[in-house]
């Protein structure tokens, strides 16, 4: 092959394999890092933390948060409010009553475990009580019925003796 000819096909190469301006990502779309897989920067801290340590970081409030949604089977609008200019779920407001209710919640398990738990001797620390544990992927779970007792027959009761005639 000729130079020209191998000059040409390198450009004609170089020209397809290069994307025009028109043809790139949207402005909305995911920066470049997190479409790599890659982990993105640390959330920013949060606010508004009444129950909650508040020296959680924003990750850890949000891998908390996604245990809340699955012991409740509910999704963050449930608790928190909406803004009604970005139509976002605005996490610090206290505007749905729902979240005042969680908090009540949040403050009985921690109660439980740390107060009654502790007191049990065979109790393990992995043995903790969640929303999970009665909520069972239900925002408003199934009150509990105990089953049924079976009627067993029980000790016989000693019968009075039957006076005998002539005493």
């Amino acid at each position: 092959m000729n130079r020209f000819v191998r000059f040409s096909l390198s450009v004609c190469v170089l020209a397809f394999s290069a994307q025009p301006a028109s043809a790139q990502e949207p402005p909305t779309a995911a920066p470049q890092s997190q479409q790599l897989g890659q982990p993105r920067g640390p959330r920013p801290k949060p606010t508004n933390l009444k129950v909650l340590p508040k020296d959680m970081t924003g990750d850890e409030v949000v891998k908390l948060m996604r245990q809340y949604e699955g012991d409740l089977g509910v999704e963050c609008g449930y608790c928190h409010a909406r803004n009604p200019e970005t139509k976002r779920n605005d996490l610090p407001s206290d505007a749905n009553p729902v979240k005042e209710k969680a908090r009540i919640m949040i403050r009985m398990t921690d109660d439980l475990n740390a107060k009654y738990l502790t007191q049990l001797a065979d109790h393990k620390s992995t043995n903790v009580i969640t929303c999970g544990t009665c909520h069972r992927g239900m925002s408003h779970p199934e009150p509990f019925v105990p089953k049924p007792r079976e009627n067993r027959p029980g000790p016989p009761v000693p019968q009075p003796a039957a006076p005998t005639p002539g005493n």
